[in-house]
């Protein structure tokens, strides 16, 4: 049997023609390994987890205090005379009504809440530009965030990919996240629209067969 009767890429191991990437150990072609869908997702809950508790401590601290004041509101008797609660308590009238209406006071909001939308924002961003190209949920289960060329993303490209992910892919009906599940390279719309990948960051074993005659 002539070895043309082999199919194309017989004896190499899966991904060699996909470019740059994770090193093979005979330093021939790079091999790279698509982080898939569940991978992403649970790397996504450990970062929530994470970003949960951040928020938590954070707004111990910067939130502002929340009261609620009750305040009387007299309400008029058949006779056209308001009435409050210490009059109902001398003498009780059986058609007279006294209201308690809460009042919720808040303080200054705006600038701890501001704060606490750019947690998650600096978190991803920042992380993910970093030379651990991960944000802790995604090292923990061994991905990266890379450019097509499987190189490290800038801040800029990292701040596309999460505003793209943030206003678009998760609001809408999470359409831009699931695509990770049915596109060739594992993109999501923030992925695609950024230029990045998430690959996974180990070095997978690679079992080559002999040709035979």
């Amino acid at each position: 049997m002539s070895s043309s009767a082999f199919p194309p890429g017989w004896g190499q191991p899966s991904g060699a023609q996909n470019g740059a990437g994770f090193p093979q150990g005979n330093g021939s072609q790079p091999v790279w390994i698509y982080a898939g869908f569940w991978w992403r997702v649970w790397a996504f809950l450990i970062d929530s987890i994470i970003l949960t508790a951040m928020d938590a401590v954070l707004g111990y601290f910067i939130l502002p205090d929340f009261k609620v004041q009750w305040e009387e509101l007299p309400i008029p008797d058949s006779s056209g005379q308001t009435v409050d609660v210490v009059d109902i308590a001398q003498r009780v009238q059986p058609d007279t009504i006294s209201v308690l209406i809460p009042h919720i006071q808040v303080g200054h909001w705006h600038l701890p809440g501001l704060l606490m939308a750019l947690v998650p924002a600096l978190y991803f961003i920042l992380f993910e530009s970093s030379r651990f190209r991960a944000t802790p949920g995604k090292r923990l289960c061994q991905l990266e965030v890379t450019t097509l060329q499987g190189e490290r993303i800038s801040i800029a490209r990292a701040t596309v990919r999460f505003l793209i992910k943030a206003f678009i892919s998760f609001p809408f009906f999470h359409i831009g996240v699931l695509m990770v599940a049915f596109t060739r390279q594992k993109q999501g719309l923030h992925d695609l629209i950024a230029g990045t990948l998430v690959l996974r960051a180990e070095n997978s074993q690679i079992v080559t067969f002999d040709r035979r005659m």
